[in-house]
């Protein structure tokens, strides 16, 4: 897969690192009034008019206050060169501040957009340590140049439901422009408060429409996880063109951001991920944006709590490639990527994580089939699945798709079966990936 805009466009400028061991300002032989000097022309955060943010402090005291820093001034776009103290106990966990300055950059929600440099030129004297970014004035712009015409079959449950009154009851309100403080603030449990005419306003009354379609006020946590889950592998277009593109110049593309999902219905997995984070926080479920390796290549996915777990879940490989069938290109997705384990149930797909690193996945996908339709879904004869097919066939099933998973013990013999079964007819695929705890059957209708 194709390096998103966390490694093109980052890149660490490391002024003058020292490779000294830390030293505390405690224990230096600086007076007050050298230290006075030396920083009376230096620019502090204090030194930066308030916003609806909490500023962060001068004195940097763990890596949780790192972050927040680096969150910080990318959210308000502060370009300056800002000043900070490092404080002696924190000093004392780490060998290296640039070391520590990775870790911050990398768990921070907003920090891998922008180019910042790091200066410690100061640090073994002062303790001190200095962020500039680069900040980009054309985040987003440009659109998909292609989007495939390949059909994305719907599945045989996923409908627009309706009805959903969205309450978002959470901290103060903060105002927001950028759709990607809109994303940051939905994320950390603010309420944004979009300026009128700004994209954060286009993009959050577009989520808010995506959330009143797909989701109903008596639906538990689950039928909500799946209806965002499936809206998203269902829905919108993974854009090949751009995550394969040889340009070194991604921050421009809106496939990476929220602008993907709800302006083109096309986006990459970086785009993906962030719409499900916003959408399933709106709905009260907690989900982050996780970033890291695949293989050798970046990419992101999403971690999801449900029932007071963490699953790995990724639409991105939720939703397989196109294929082709007779003269149509299809795209099929399914749900063996919706609520499973860090070791995910394919071993083509082993992950890194760079976030969020201290939250505990579940050593075990969780049970998807016996959730949906009270268990009907689990097929364990040929038997059953005549039973759970009459159920449904007499919906519309053109360009749809019945998924379940085979628990029986006898699978080339429930393959040929199923194969007889539809005999017959002349419009029927079957696709039969392969699980850890059974075998995902996919009848394909076209």
């Amino acid at each position: 897969m194709k390096k998103f805009v966390i490694a093109l466009f980052l890149s660490f400028f490391l002024i003058s690192c020292s490779n000294d061991n830390k030293t505390n300002l405690s224990t230096t032989n600086i007076t007050k009034d050298e230290y006075q000097e030396f920083i009376k022309n230096k620019k502090y955060i204090d030194d930066l008019p308030n916003e609806d943010l909490k500023k962060p402090n001068k004195t940097i005291s763990n890596l949780d206050d790192f972050i927040y820093v680096l969150d910080y001034l990318a959210f308000y776009r502060i370009s300056d060169e800002i000043y900070f103290e490092i404080a002696d106990d924190y000093a004392k966990t780490f060998y290296n501040p640039y070391q520590e300055y990775v870790k911050a950059y990398k768990e921070a929600d907003l920090a891998d957009v922008y180019n910042c440099v790091f200066k410690d030129d100061y640090y073994t004297k002062y303790q001190i340590i200095s962020l500039k970014y680069s900040i980009s004035k054309d985040i987003a712009t440009n659109k998909p140049s292609y989007i495939s015409n390949a059909t994305i079959l719907k599945n045989y449950d996923y409908k627009a439901t309706g009805g959903f009154s969205l309450n978002m009851d959470n901290k103060e309100e903060i105002d927001c422009e950028t759709s990607e403080q809109l994303y940051y603030l939905v994320m950390n449990g603010y309420n944004p408060k979009p300026k009128d005419g700004s994209m954060a306003l286009v993009i959050y009354n577009k989520a808010k429409e995506v959330i009143h379609d797909n989701i109903s006020d008596d639906m538990d946590d689950f039928e909500k996880i799946m209806a965002i889950y499936d809206y998203l592998t269902y829905e919108i277009y993974y854009d090949k063109s751009t995550a394969y593109s040889s340009s070194n110049y991604l921050v421009k593309e809106q496939a990476y951001y929220l602008e993907g999902v709800f302006l083109n219905k096309c986006a990459v997995c970086d785009g993906k991920a962030k719409a499900y984070a916003l959408l399933l926080n709106m709905l009260g479920i907690k989900c982050y944006r996780q970033t890291g390796k695949n293989g050798d290549a970046d990419h992101a996915w999403n971690i999801v709590n449900y029932n007071d777990n963490w699953y790995v879940s990724c639409t991105t490989y939720g939703q397989p490639s196109e294929f082709k069938l007779d003269d149509k290109n299809l795209i099929v997705p399914n749900h063996s990527m919706m609520l499973t384990s860090k070791d995910t149930p394919s071993n083509e797909w082993g992950y890194i994580p760079e976030k969020h690193t201290n939250i505990l996945i579940s050593n075990t996908e969780y049970d998807i089939f016996s959730k949906i339709g009270n268990g009907k879904y689990k097929i364990s004869n040929i038997e059953a699945f005549d039973i759970l097919y009459n159920e449904i066939k007499n919906n519309d099933l053109k360009n749809k798709k019945i998924e379940f998973i085979y628990v029986g013990d006898f699978k080339e013999e429930f393959q040929n079966e199923l194969i007889k079964y539809f005999d017959d007819s002349n419009n029927i695929n079957i696709l039969a990936p392969k699980t850890i705890n059974g075998q995902i059957y996919e009848v394909i209708f076209y």
